[in-house]
């Protein structure tokens, strides 16, 4: 990994959806989030709702839901850093990997880094049981800048089907009929070593 600093603002409101509920619930990070790892990499800003997250050349950092989800609405405001980012994933997620290792489910967005200039891309997966055949994996080209501001992200799951969103336009639907339950997590790792 180049020796920069990668650093990003993650805003994030977990929404539970419950029932005809208007008044969905916002938590702080310390109510409803643990770190992962790379603490020393993960600043929690005043207001107790947004959060700084690096990756340095020692570690990255992230953090997990203290609950876990079987449906919800689950959204971040993200700004990427603008630097050369070649080989740095941030990953916004659902997951039960950590329960099932071989037949997990996961639901995410993943920036797969970018070089200065080029436009960014964006992955989105779904897998059921551990993989794509209940669910899909693919790459979007973003017709927007992600590191010149603050962003929309989010992900609608219910019984019957999964929504990504980006700036609440429809990205993808995926029908999915089987559920788990999941934490929520964000993440920023350098996927070039190994």
């Amino acid at each position: 990994m180049n020796s920069y600093l990668c650093i990003l603002t993650f805003v994030f409101h977990v929404l539970l959806v419950s029932g005809s509920s208007r008044n969905l619930p916002i938590l702080s990070f310390d109510e409803g989030y643990s770190h992962l790892f790379g603490n020393d990499n993960l600043m929690v800003l005043k207001d107790g709702k947004s959060v700084h997250i690096s990756l340095d050349e020692r570690t990255g950092s992230g953090f997990v839901s203290q609950d876990l989800y079987l449906h919800g609405f689950f959204s971040a405001s993200i700004k990427l850093p603008a630097d050369y980012t070649a080989g740095v994933v941030v990953a916004f997620y659902m997951s039960n990997g950590d329960i099932f290792e071989k037949n997990h489910d996961e639901i995410d967005f993943e920036f797969l880094g970018n070089i200065r200039g080029k436009n960014w891309r964006i992955q989105t997966n779904i897998y059921g049981n551990g993989s794509t055949n209940v669910g899909r994996e693919e790459r979007y080209g973003l017709w927007f800048d992600p590191s010149e501001d603050f962003h929309q992200y989010s992900i609608l799951w219910t019984e019957n089907q999964i929504v990504d969103y980006l700036h609440i336009q429809l990205a993808v639907s995926v029908k999915f009929y089987r559920a788990s339950f999941t934490v929520f997590g964000v993440s920023v790792f350098d996927a070039s070593v190994n």
